[in-house]
């Protein structure tokens, strides 16, 4: 009998970590194995992939865009998970689903014929940044219980940045959790031990969604090939609550950096609690960079991809947000 292909499915809400997390897991990777990423992203701008490649230019990743991996239909998942068998034949699989994903349904999906006779599913780990996961707003959130209440391993993402204070109550938290988790731990920079990789499955129980949840996506599609300066290409993604606007832009514009960063940053076009994520990559002067802000924190740093300039904003429903007058801004951005 052949055997099975260790695969671990990641877990958490928007900004907390998880792609750091995978990309620092894909630095300390065995030269001697052959790993492979399943990335699924809320809208159809892909940039999570963009950062896995920065890290490691010898794994296969796949993309599912467009929402909850489950949720979008049962076949990309199954398909891309048997094409990645067939062209990598992995010695791991690492998944990570977008930050609304439910693990309960695609943990479901796993376990289901032909791919529970080829995975052997590991410890689903769950990323949490400990400065907002006992927010009551959070803790109402039913995705956010899901992926908890699922969770055999527990991480308080960014640990660097929280008060020792406000960890030891996310332990405490964490710790009065039901079932027991079967590690609670904290981490900076992402670096998950690479031990949890091989940690089994030991929580099996229901989730706090039904089935329904699977119906409900809407998106728009990209038109590539109309693409030119000036002038992306923009899909709106909408699931859940949320709406996701990502546009892909000429690899001709050439982005001023600090018209980026008065545009996108905490003083910009989005302030409050109009948005969940920003992510993006941009050609800035003869160089690229990868934008990244959740809550007020903005990151900029350089990265190797060289295609196009794309970027992926994700807003709560209720938010009176102008995608038109948002694009028309970032376009003034462009030298």
């Amino acid at each position: 009998m052949k055997e099975k292909i260790p695969t671990t499915l990641f877990s958490g809400f928007f900004g907390v970590g998880k792609t750091t997390a995978i990309a620092s897991l894909l630095s300390r990777k065995p030269d001697e194995e052959k790993w492979a990423i399943l990335v699924n992203e809320f809208g159809n701008v892909p940039v999570d992939q963009i950062v896995f490649k920065d890290n490691a230019s010898d794994v296969l990743i796949r993309e599912i865009p467009g929402g909850c991996m489950c949720c979008v239909a049962n076949i990309p998942m199954k398909k891309a998970i048997t094409d990645v068998l067939s062209l990598a034949k992995p010695d791991r699989i690492l998944i990570e689903p977008t930050g609304l994903g439910h693990p309960a349904g695609i943990f479901d999906e796993l376990n289901e014929d032909p791919l529970d006779k080829q995975l052997d599913i590991g410890s689903i780990i769950c990323l949490a940044d400990p400065r907002f996961a006992l927010d009551p707003r959070i803790q109402k959130v039913d995705i956010f219980n899901d992926q908890i209440n699922l969770a055999d391993i527990l991480i308080a993402s960014k640990s660097d940045l929280v008060s020792s204070k406000d960890l030891k109550k996310f332990y405490s938290w964490a710790h009065d959790l039901f079932p027991p988790k079967l590690i609670i731990s904290n981490i900076s920079n992402g670096n998950i031990p690479l031990e949890y990789l091989d940690n089994k499955k030991h929580i099996v129980h229901d989730s706090f969604f039904s089935n329904d949840h699977k119906n409900h996506a809407s998106s728009t599609t990209l038109e590539i090939e109309k693409i030119s300066p000036r002038r992306p290409s923009r899909s709106i993604n909408e699931s859940a609550g949320y709406i996701g606007s990502g546009w892909i832009f000429s690899k001709k514009d050439i982005f001023d950096l600090e018209g980026l960063r008065r545009c996108l940053g905490p003083f910009g076009l989005f302030q409050g609690n109009n948005f969940e994520r920003i992510k993006g990559v941009f050609r800035v002067g003869q160089g690229w960079v990868l934008l990244d802000r959740i809550n007020g924190e903005l990151s900029i740093k350089p990265i190797t991809y060289r295609r196009d300039s794309r970027l992926e904003v994700i807003i709560p429903q209720n938010s009176k947000i102008s995608w038109d007058q948002t694009e028309k801004k970032i376009l003034e951005c462009i030298n």
